[in-house]
Protein backbone atom coordinates (compact mmCIF):
# COMPACT_ATOMS: atom_id res chain seq x y z
CA UNK A 1 0.00 0.00 0.00
CA UNK A 2 1.49 3.36 -1.04
CA UNK A 3 1.68 6.41 1.23
CA UNK A 4 -1.22 8.17 -0.48
CA UNK A 5 -3.57 5.24 0.11
CA UNK A 6 -2.40 4.98 3.71
CA UNK A 7 -3.22 8.62 4.32
CA UNK A 8 -6.66 8.18 2.76
CA UNK A 9 -7.25 5.09 4.91
CA UNK A 10 -6.18 6.90 8.09
CA UNK A 11 -8.39 9.87 7.27
CA UNK A 12 -11.35 7.59 6.60
CA UNK A 13 -10.78 5.84 9.93
CA UNK A 14 -10.63 9.23 11.67
CA UNK A 15 -13.92 10.37 10.13
CA UNK A 16 -15.61 7.05 10.96
CA UNK A 17 -14.25 7.22 14.50
CA UNK A 18 -15.62 10.72 15.01
CA UNK A 19 -19.11 9.66 13.91
CA UNK A 20 -19.01 6.56 16.11
CA UNK A 21 -17.82 8.53 19.14
CA UNK A 22 -20.39 11.25 18.51
CA UNK A 23 -23.14 8.69 19.18
CA UNK A 24 -21.48 7.02 22.16
CA UNK A 25 -23.45 8.82 24.86
CA UNK A 26 -26.43 6.81 26.03
CA UNK A 27 -30.02 7.97 25.80
CA UNK A 28 -31.57 9.04 29.12
CA UNK A 29 -35.10 8.20 27.97
CA UNK A 30 -36.76 5.87 30.47
CA UNK A 31 -39.47 3.33 29.53
CA UNK A 32 -42.04 5.81 30.88
CA UNK A 33 -40.62 8.60 28.68
CA UNK A 34 -40.71 6.33 25.63
CA UNK A 35 -44.29 5.29 26.47
CA UNK A 36 -45.35 8.94 26.56
CA UNK A 37 -43.74 9.47 23.14
CA UNK A 38 -45.47 6.38 21.74
CA UNK A 39 -48.83 7.48 23.14
CA UNK A 40 -48.28 10.89 21.57
CA UNK A 41 -48.04 9.10 18.21
CA UNK A 42 -50.93 6.67 18.77
CA UNK A 43 -53.42 7.77 21.42
CA UNK A 44 -56.26 5.76 19.87
CA UNK A 45 -59.13 6.29 17.47
CA UNK A 46 -60.32 9.77 16.59
CA UNK A 47 -64.02 10.36 17.23
CA UNK A 48 -65.94 12.87 15.10
CA UNK A 49 -69.62 13.75 15.24
CA UNK A 50 -71.32 15.07 12.12
CA UNK A 51 -75.09 15.54 11.83
CA UNK A 52 -75.51 13.62 15.06
CA UNK A 53 -73.64 10.60 13.70
CA UNK A 54 -70.53 9.47 15.60
CA UNK A 55 -67.66 8.18 13.47
CA UNK A 56 -64.39 6.65 14.62
CA UNK A 57 -61.33 6.79 12.37
CA UNK A 58 -57.59 6.25 12.72
CA UNK A 59 -55.28 9.15 13.45
CA UNK A 60 -52.80 10.16 10.68
CA UNK A 61 -49.97 8.07 12.12
CA UNK A 62 -52.04 4.88 12.25
CA UNK A 63 -53.52 5.58 8.80
CA UNK A 64 -49.96 5.79 7.47
CA UNK A 65 -48.96 2.57 9.24
CA UNK A 66 -52.01 0.74 7.86
CA UNK A 67 -51.24 1.94 4.33
CA UNK A 68 -47.65 0.73 4.62
CA UNK A 69 -48.70 -2.61 6.10
CA UNK A 70 -51.26 -3.18 3.34
CA UNK A 71 -48.67 -2.45 0.68
CA UNK A 72 -46.55 -5.27 2.13
CA UNK A 73 -49.45 -7.68 2.27
CA UNK A 74 -49.88 -7.74 6.05
CA UNK A 75 -53.28 -8.46 7.61
CA UNK A 76 -54.83 -5.32 9.10
CA UNK A 77 -56.59 -5.53 12.52
CA UNK A 78 -60.29 -4.79 12.56
CA UNK A 79 -61.78 -1.51 13.77
CA UNK A 80 -63.47 -3.45 16.59
CA UNK A 81 -60.02 -4.39 17.94
CA UNK A 82 -59.01 -0.72 18.20
CA UNK A 83 -62.31 0.19 19.86
CA UNK A 84 -61.86 -2.48 22.50
CA UNK A 85 -58.20 -1.53 23.01
CA UNK A 86 -59.19 2.10 23.59
CA UNK A 87 -61.84 0.91 26.04
CA UNK A 88 -59.29 -1.10 28.05
CA UNK A 89 -56.84 1.81 28.10
CA UNK A 90 -59.56 4.16 29.33
CA UNK A 91 -60.83 1.80 32.02
CA UNK A 92 -57.33 1.19 33.37
CA UNK A 93 -56.56 4.92 33.32
CA UNK A 94 -59.73 5.62 35.30
CA UNK A 95 -58.70 3.14 37.99
CA UNK A 96 -55.38 4.99 38.39
CA UNK A 97 -56.77 8.53 38.22
CA UNK A 98 -57.56 10.43 41.41
CA UNK A 99 -60.61 12.53 40.59
CA UNK A 100 -60.04 15.22 43.21
CA UNK A 101 -61.86 17.87 41.14
CA UNK A 102 -65.08 15.88 40.77
CA UNK A 103 -64.92 15.66 36.98
CA UNK A 104 -67.56 13.73 35.07
CA UNK A 105 -68.19 12.44 31.56
CA UNK A 106 -65.85 13.41 28.77
CA UNK A 107 -63.83 15.74 31.01
CA UNK A 108 -63.07 12.90 33.40
CA UNK A 109 -62.12 10.53 30.56
CA UNK A 110 -59.84 13.08 28.91
CA UNK A 111 -58.11 13.94 32.19
CA UNK A 112 -57.54 10.27 33.03
CA UNK A 113 -56.16 9.50 29.56
CA UNK A 114 -53.92 12.57 29.60
CA UNK A 115 -52.26 11.38 32.80
CA UNK A 116 -52.32 7.61 32.42
CA UNK A 117 -53.02 6.83 28.76
CA UNK A 118 -49.30 6.24 28.20
CA UNK A 119 -49.63 3.01 30.22
CA UNK A 120 -51.03 1.53 27.01
CA UNK A 121 -47.39 1.00 26.00
CA UNK A 122 -45.98 0.09 29.42
CA UNK A 123 -46.65 -2.74 31.86
CA UNK A 124 -44.99 -5.89 33.14
CA UNK A 125 -43.63 -8.51 30.79
CA UNK A 126 -45.56 -11.78 31.01
CA UNK A 127 -48.11 -10.38 33.50
CA UNK A 128 -51.74 -11.57 33.49
CA UNK A 129 -53.13 -8.24 34.69
CA UNK A 130 -52.32 -4.70 33.50
CA UNK A 131 -49.84 -2.78 35.63
CA UNK A 132 -47.80 0.38 35.90
CA UNK A 133 -44.56 -1.53 35.29
CA UNK A 134 -41.39 -0.66 33.44
CA UNK A 135 -41.57 -3.09 30.51
CA UNK A 136 -42.43 -1.54 27.15
CA UNK A 137 -45.44 -3.06 25.34
CA UNK A 138 -46.39 -5.12 28.43
CA UNK A 139 -50.02 -3.96 28.71
CA UNK A 140 -50.44 -3.65 24.92
CA UNK A 141 -49.43 -7.29 24.48
CA UNK A 142 -51.70 -8.45 27.31
CA UNK A 143 -54.72 -6.50 26.06
CA UNK A 144 -54.18 -7.62 22.47
CA UNK A 145 -54.20 -11.24 23.63
CA UNK A 146 -57.37 -10.72 25.70
CA UNK A 147 -59.18 -9.00 22.81
CA UNK A 148 -58.15 -11.83 20.50
CA UNK A 149 -59.84 -14.29 22.88
CA UNK A 150 -63.01 -12.17 22.82
CA UNK A 151 -63.45 -11.37 19.11
CA UNK A 152 -61.14 -13.87 17.41
CA UNK A 153 -57.41 -13.74 16.73
CA UNK A 154 -58.09 -12.95 13.05
CA UNK A 155 -59.21 -9.47 14.16
CA UNK A 156 -56.13 -8.52 16.20
CA UNK A 157 -52.54 -7.77 15.09
CA UNK A 158 -50.60 -10.85 14.04
CA UNK A 159 -46.81 -11.14 14.38
CA UNK A 160 -46.03 -9.53 11.01
CA UNK A 161 -48.27 -6.52 11.60
CA UNK A 162 -47.10 -6.15 15.22
CA UNK A 163 -43.43 -6.06 14.18
CA UNK A 164 -44.16 -3.60 11.40
CA UNK A 165 -46.24 -1.41 13.73
CA UNK A 166 -43.57 -1.36 16.45
CA UNK A 167 -40.69 -0.69 14.07
CA UNK A 168 -42.56 2.10 12.28
CA UNK A 169 -43.77 3.89 15.39
CA UNK A 170 -40.34 3.54 17.03
CA UNK A 171 -38.83 5.10 13.92
CA UNK A 172 -40.93 8.20 14.48
CA UNK A 173 -39.60 8.77 18.00
CA UNK A 174 -36.05 7.37 17.87
CA UNK A 175 -34.50 10.77 17.09
CA UNK A 176 -36.01 12.22 20.26
CA UNK A 177 -33.41 11.92 23.03
CA UNK A 178 -34.56 15.00 24.97
CA UNK A 179 -35.19 13.19 28.25
CA UNK A 180 -32.65 14.71 30.66
CA UNK A 181 -34.54 16.73 33.24
CA UNK A 182 -33.98 17.38 36.92
CA UNK A 183 -37.67 18.12 37.49
CA UNK A 184 -40.76 16.15 36.46
CA UNK A 185 -42.74 18.12 33.92
CA UNK A 186 -43.95 18.55 30.37
CA UNK A 187 -41.28 19.46 27.85
CA UNK A 188 -41.23 20.07 24.12
CA UNK A 189 -42.71 22.58 21.66
CA UNK A 190 -45.70 24.53 22.93
CA UNK A 191 -48.16 22.59 20.76
CA UNK A 192 -46.63 19.18 21.43
CA UNK A 193 -45.42 18.90 25.04
CA UNK A 194 -44.72 15.44 26.44
CA UNK A 195 -44.28 14.46 30.13
CA UNK A 196 -40.66 13.64 31.04
CA UNK A 197 -39.63 12.04 34.33
CA UNK A 198 -36.78 13.57 36.32
CA UNK A 199 -33.36 11.91 36.20
CA UNK A 200 -30.82 11.64 39.02
CA UNK A 201 -27.06 11.53 39.07
CA UNK A 202 -27.32 7.82 39.87
CA UNK A 203 -29.37 7.31 36.69
CA UNK A 204 -26.59 9.03 34.76
CA UNK A 205 -23.80 6.85 36.20
CA UNK A 206 -25.93 3.76 35.54
CA UNK A 207 -25.69 4.68 31.87
CA UNK A 208 -21.94 5.30 31.83
CA UNK A 209 -18.99 7.24 33.22
CA UNK A 210 -19.11 10.00 30.59
CA UNK A 211 -22.84 10.39 31.20
CA UNK A 212 -22.30 10.68 34.96
CA UNK A 213 -19.23 12.91 34.96
CA UNK A 214 -20.10 15.26 32.11
CA UNK A 215 -23.39 14.78 30.24
CA UNK A 216 -25.78 14.94 33.21
CA UNK A 217 -24.08 17.88 35.00
CA UNK A 218 -24.00 19.93 31.79
CA UNK A 219 -27.67 19.18 31.01
CA UNK A 220 -28.68 19.96 34.61
CA UNK A 221 -26.72 23.24 34.46
CA UNK A 222 -28.56 24.14 31.24
CA UNK A 223 -31.94 23.40 32.83
CA UNK A 224 -31.18 25.52 35.93
CA UNK A 225 -30.05 28.42 33.73
CA UNK A 226 -33.07 28.08 31.44
CA UNK A 227 -35.45 28.30 34.40
CA UNK A 228 -33.48 31.26 35.77
CA UNK A 229 -33.64 33.21 32.48
CA UNK A 230 -37.21 32.21 31.71
CA UNK A 231 -38.88 30.46 28.80
CA UNK A 232 -39.58 31.83 25.37
CA UNK A 233 -36.49 30.53 23.59
CA UNK A 234 -34.08 33.30 24.53
CA UNK A 235 -33.72 31.80 27.99
CA UNK A 236 -32.31 28.69 26.32
CA UNK A 237 -29.94 30.82 24.20
CA UNK A 238 -28.54 32.52 27.31
CA UNK A 239 -28.23 29.13 29.01
CA UNK A 240 -26.22 27.77 26.05
CA UNK A 241 -23.96 30.84 25.95
CA UNK A 242 -23.17 30.69 29.66
CA UNK A 243 -22.63 26.92 29.42
CA UNK A 244 -20.25 27.48 26.49
CA UNK A 245 -18.29 30.13 28.37
CA UNK A 246 -18.11 27.90 31.46
CA UNK A 247 -17.02 24.75 29.59
CA UNK A 248 -14.55 26.55 27.35
CA UNK A 249 -13.21 28.53 30.29
CA UNK A 250 -12.48 25.34 32.22
CA UNK A 251 -10.84 23.83 29.15
CA UNK A 252 -8.67 26.93 28.71
CA UNK A 253 -7.49 26.65 32.32
CA UNK A 254 -6.66 22.97 31.89
CA UNK A 255 -4.98 23.31 28.49
CA UNK A 256 -3.47 26.80 28.79
CA UNK A 257 0.10 25.52 28.80
CA UNK A 258 -0.48 23.42 25.67
CA UNK A 259 -2.33 26.29 23.97
CA UNK A 260 0.55 28.68 24.61
CA UNK A 261 2.93 26.00 23.35
CA UNK A 262 0.94 25.67 20.12
CA UNK A 263 1.06 29.46 19.67
CA UNK A 264 4.81 29.40 20.29
CA UNK A 265 5.19 26.84 17.54
CA UNK A 266 3.53 29.28 15.16
CA UNK A 267 5.88 32.08 16.20
CA UNK A 268 8.84 29.73 15.75
CA UNK A 269 7.97 29.00 12.13
CA UNK A 270 10.56 31.43 10.70
CA UNK A 271 13.31 29.81 12.77
CA UNK A 272 12.08 26.35 11.83
CA UNK A 273 12.26 27.27 8.17
CA UNK A 274 15.83 28.49 8.60
CA UNK A 275 16.73 25.12 10.09
CA UNK A 276 14.90 23.29 7.30
CA UNK A 277 16.87 25.22 4.67
CA UNK A 278 20.09 23.78 6.10
CA UNK A 279 18.88 20.28 5.25
CA UNK A 280 17.26 20.51 1.79
CA UNK A 281 17.57 16.75 1.17
CA UNK A 282 16.04 15.55 4.45
CA UNK A 283 13.24 13.80 2.56
CA UNK A 284 15.78 11.53 0.84
CA UNK A 285 18.96 11.57 2.96
CA UNK A 286 18.65 9.68 6.23
CA UNK A 287 21.51 11.59 7.87
CA UNK A 288 19.95 14.96 7.05
CA UNK A 289 16.58 13.70 8.23
CA UNK A 290 17.99 12.79 11.66
CA UNK A 291 19.99 16.02 11.89
CA UNK A 292 16.89 18.07 11.04
CA UNK A 293 14.84 16.27 13.71
CA UNK A 294 17.55 16.86 16.33
CA UNK A 295 17.82 20.56 15.43
CA UNK A 296 14.05 20.99 15.61
CA UNK A 297 13.85 19.26 19.00
CA UNK A 298 16.68 21.44 20.29
CA UNK A 299 14.74 24.54 19.22
CA UNK A 300 11.56 23.27 20.87
CA UNK A 301 13.47 22.49 24.09
CA UNK A 302 15.10 25.94 24.12
CA UNK A 303 11.71 27.66 24.00
CA UNK A 304 9.90 25.15 26.23
CA UNK A 305 7.58 23.86 23.50
CA UNK A 306 6.04 20.38 23.39
CA UNK A 307 5.31 19.51 19.73
CA UNK A 308 2.66 17.03 20.92
CA UNK A 309 0.83 19.70 22.93
CA UNK A 310 -1.79 20.36 20.26
CA UNK A 311 -2.60 16.64 20.12
CA UNK A 312 -3.01 16.55 23.90
CA UNK A 313 -5.40 19.50 23.68
CA UNK A 314 -7.50 17.65 21.10
CA UNK A 315 -7.53 14.49 23.24
CA UNK A 316 -8.85 16.52 26.18
CA UNK A 317 -11.33 18.56 24.17
CA UNK A 318 -12.96 15.77 22.19
CA UNK A 319 -14.59 13.84 25.11
CA UNK A 320 -15.89 17.16 26.43
CA UNK A 321 -17.30 18.01 23.02
CA UNK A 322 -19.04 14.61 22.89
CA UNK A 323 -20.42 15.18 26.40
CA UNK A 324 -21.76 18.63 25.46
CA UNK A 325 -23.27 17.09 22.33
CA UNK A 326 -24.98 14.43 24.46
CA UNK A 327 -26.18 17.00 27.00
CA UNK A 328 -27.65 19.39 24.45
CA UNK A 329 -29.22 16.58 22.46
CA UNK A 330 -30.70 15.08 25.62
CA UNK A 331 -31.71 18.27 27.42
CA UNK A 332 -35.48 18.39 27.86
CA UNK A 333 -35.30 22.15 28.49
CA UNK A 334 -33.77 22.84 25.08
CA UNK A 335 -36.59 20.89 23.43
CA UNK A 336 -39.07 23.43 24.76
CA UNK A 337 -39.92 26.71 23.04
CA UNK A 338 -38.26 28.08 19.93
CA UNK A 339 -36.07 31.03 18.96
CA UNK A 340 -37.28 32.93 15.90
CA UNK A 341 -39.17 29.83 14.79
CA UNK A 342 -36.24 27.41 15.32
CA UNK A 343 -36.53 24.69 17.96
CA UNK A 344 -33.09 24.24 19.53
CA UNK A 345 -33.42 20.45 19.81
CA UNK A 346 -34.24 19.98 16.11
CA UNK A 347 -31.47 18.91 13.77
CA UNK A 348 -29.87 21.89 12.06
CA UNK A 349 -29.65 20.11 8.70
CA UNK A 350 -33.34 19.17 8.69
CA UNK A 351 -34.34 22.70 9.68
CA UNK A 352 -32.35 24.03 6.70
CA UNK A 353 -34.09 21.83 4.13
CA UNK A 354 -37.63 21.70 5.59
CA UNK A 355 -40.33 24.39 5.56
CA UNK A 356 -38.59 26.71 3.13
CA UNK A 357 -38.74 30.47 3.72
CA UNK A 358 -40.41 30.16 7.10
CA UNK A 359 -38.94 31.96 10.13
CA UNK A 360 -37.33 28.75 11.41
CA UNK A 361 -35.76 28.05 8.00
CA UNK A 362 -34.18 31.51 7.85
CA UNK A 363 -32.94 31.23 11.43
CA UNK A 364 -31.33 27.85 10.73
CA UNK A 365 -29.48 29.20 7.69
CA UNK A 366 -28.27 32.31 9.51
CA UNK A 367 -27.01 30.16 12.39
CA UNK A 368 -25.28 27.77 9.98
CA UNK A 369 -23.54 30.62 8.12
CA UNK A 370 -22.43 32.33 11.34
CA UNK A 371 -21.10 29.03 12.67
CA UNK A 372 -19.27 28.25 9.42
CA UNK A 373 -17.64 31.68 9.12
CA UNK A 374 -16.47 31.82 12.73
CA UNK A 375 -15.18 28.22 12.61
CA UNK A 376 -13.18 29.03 9.47
CA UNK A 377 -11.67 32.14 11.05
CA UNK A 378 -10.83 30.35 14.31
CA UNK A 379 -8.96 27.56 12.46
CA UNK A 380 -6.98 29.97 10.24
CA UNK A 381 -6.41 32.96 12.50
CA UNK A 382 -3.16 31.73 14.06
CA UNK A 383 -1.71 31.10 10.59
CA UNK A 384 -2.79 34.52 9.36
CA UNK A 385 -1.27 36.29 12.36
CA UNK A 386 2.11 34.66 11.76
CA UNK A 387 2.06 34.88 7.97
CA UNK A 388 3.77 38.29 7.95
CA UNK A 389 6.69 36.84 9.88
CA UNK A 390 7.09 34.05 7.37
CA UNK A 391 7.11 36.53 4.50
CA UNK A 392 9.99 38.40 6.12
CA UNK A 393 12.13 35.28 5.87
CA UNK A 394 14.15 35.14 2.65
CA UNK A 395 14.17 31.63 1.33
CA UNK A 396 17.44 30.91 -0.33
CA UNK A 397 16.85 27.17 -0.49
CA UNK A 398 13.58 25.23 -0.68
CA UNK A 399 13.24 22.21 1.55
CA UNK A 400 11.09 19.63 -0.31
CA UNK A 401 10.28 17.73 2.89
CA UNK A 402 9.13 20.88 4.68
CA UNK A 403 7.05 21.98 1.69
CA UNK A 404 5.45 18.54 1.51
CA UNK A 405 4.66 18.65 5.24
CA UNK A 406 3.09 22.10 4.86
CA UNK A 407 0.86 20.90 2.05
CA UNK A 408 -0.22 17.88 4.08
CA UNK A 409 -0.97 20.05 7.13
CA UNK A 410 -2.98 22.46 5.01
CA UNK A 411 -4.90 19.60 3.42
CA UNK A 412 -5.69 18.08 6.82
CA UNK A 413 -6.85 21.49 8.08
CA UNK A 414 -9.18 21.87 5.10
CA UNK A 415 -10.52 18.34 5.46
CA UNK A 416 -11.14 18.79 9.20
CA UNK A 417 -12.99 22.05 8.51
CA UNK A 418 -15.15 20.41 5.83
CA UNK A 419 -15.83 17.51 8.18
CA UNK A 420 -16.94 19.87 10.96
CA UNK A 421 -19.33 21.60 8.57
CA UNK A 422 -20.62 18.25 7.32
CA UNK A 423 -21.16 17.02 10.90
CA UNK A 424 -23.11 20.18 11.72
CA UNK A 425 -26.01 18.92 9.59
CA UNK A 426 -26.59 16.12 12.10
CA UNK A 427 -26.24 18.43 15.11
CA UNK A 428 -29.13 19.85 17.09
CA UNK A 429 -29.47 23.59 16.55
CA UNK A 430 -28.31 24.11 20.16
CA UNK A 431 -24.90 22.69 19.19
CA UNK A 432 -24.76 25.19 16.35
CA UNK A 433 -25.09 27.98 18.93
CA UNK A 434 -22.44 26.25 21.08
CA UNK A 435 -20.01 25.99 18.14
CA UNK A 436 -20.61 29.60 17.14
CA UNK A 437 -19.97 30.88 20.68
CA UNK A 438 -17.02 28.50 21.06
CA UNK A 439 -15.45 29.79 17.84
CA UNK A 440 -15.77 33.38 19.07
CA UNK A 441 -14.01 32.38 22.30
CA UNK A 442 -11.27 30.60 20.30
CA UNK A 443 -10.72 33.69 18.17
CA UNK A 444 -10.45 35.89 21.27
CA UNK A 445 -8.12 33.37 22.92
CA UNK A 446 -5.83 33.24 19.87
CA UNK A 447 -5.65 37.04 19.65
CA UNK A 448 -4.95 37.46 23.37
CA UNK A 449 -2.22 34.80 23.46
CA UNK A 450 -0.65 36.07 20.22
CA UNK A 451 -0.39 39.70 21.27
CA UNK A 452 0.54 38.82 24.85
CA UNK A 453 3.47 36.75 23.58
CA UNK A 454 4.35 39.45 21.07
CA UNK A 455 4.49 42.03 23.84
CA UNK A 456 6.54 39.68 26.01
CA UNK A 457 9.01 39.17 23.19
Amino acid sequence: MNKKNKRILKLGALVAGLFVLSACTASFCSPADISHMLYNQDSGLVTTIENGVETKTHNPVMAEIHAGAESQGFRIPSLEYYEKLDEKVLNFSLTKFENTEGLTGAELNNAALKKYGYLKFLGTSGATTPSEGDALWGNWTLWTYEIGQEIGIENVPDRDFSNYYKNTIYGKIQANRSCIAIYDGEYGPEDNKIPVTSKTWKDAFDRGVIEGLFVYPIAAFIEVLTKAFGAGGWGQIWAILITTITVRGLLILVTLKQTIGAQKMQTLQPELEKIQQKYPNSDKNQYEKQALAQAQMALYKKHGVNPLGSILVMLLQFPIFIAVWGAMTGSASLASDAVMGLNLSSLLGQSMINNWFTSGWWTAWVLFLLMTITQFISTRLSTWLNKSKQKELEKTTVNPAAEKQKKQSKMMMNIMFIMIIFMSFSLPAAMGVYWFAGAIISIAQTLIVHYAMKGKK
